[in-house]
C-alpha cells in the first residue's frame, strides 16, 4: 500500500487510504460479530458502539480533509501568502489530527512510523 509519490500531499493521501481500510475493516467485523445470535448484551452493545465510533472517524476525516482542501486551495489562489499565514499550521493540525486517528492502528503491517509524530513539543 505505501504509495510514496513523493512530497506532503502524497503521504497525506497515503494515511487518508490507510484510516478508511481500517475503518471500513473495523466495521466488517462488528457486523459479522453482531450477527452472531449467541452475541451477549454487552458485545451487542460493543459491536455497535464500534459502529457509531467508525461513523464519527469517517466524519472527522471529513472535516480533516475539507480543512486541508481549503488551505490548499489558498496557497494555490495565492502563492504569495499575502494574509494566508495561517495556512502552514493548518496543515500541520489536519497532519497531527490524522495521525492521532492512525494510533489505534500502529501494530498493522502498512501503518507507517512517522505517523507517531505528535507535532511541538
Amino acid at each position: 500500500m505505501s504509495r510514496h509519490c513523493g512530497g506532503a500531499y502524497a503521504r497525506f493521501v497515503d494515511i487518508v487510504e490507510f484510516l478508511s481500510e481500517r475503518i471500513t475493516e473495523d466495521e466488517a467485523a462488528a457486523r459479522k460479530l453482531l450477527s452472531d445470535r449467541t452475541l451477549s448484551k454487552s458485545g451487542q452493545w460493543y459491536e455497535n458502539r464500534l459502529l457509531l465510533e467508525c461513523a464519527a472517524k469517517r466524519r472527522i476525516i471529513g472535516i480533516i480533509e475539507a480543512a486541508r482542501q481549503t488551505a490548499l486551495a489558498t496557497l494555490v489562489s495565492n502563492p504569495y501568502g499575502d494574509g494566508s499565514q495561517w495556512i502552514p499550521e493548518a496543515l500541520e493540525w489536519t497532519t497531527l489530527s490524522l495521525n492521532a486517528l492512525a494510533l489505534p492502528y500502529a501494530d498493522h503491517p502498512d501503518f507507517e512510523q512517522d505517523w507517531l509524530t505528535t507535532g511541538r513539543a
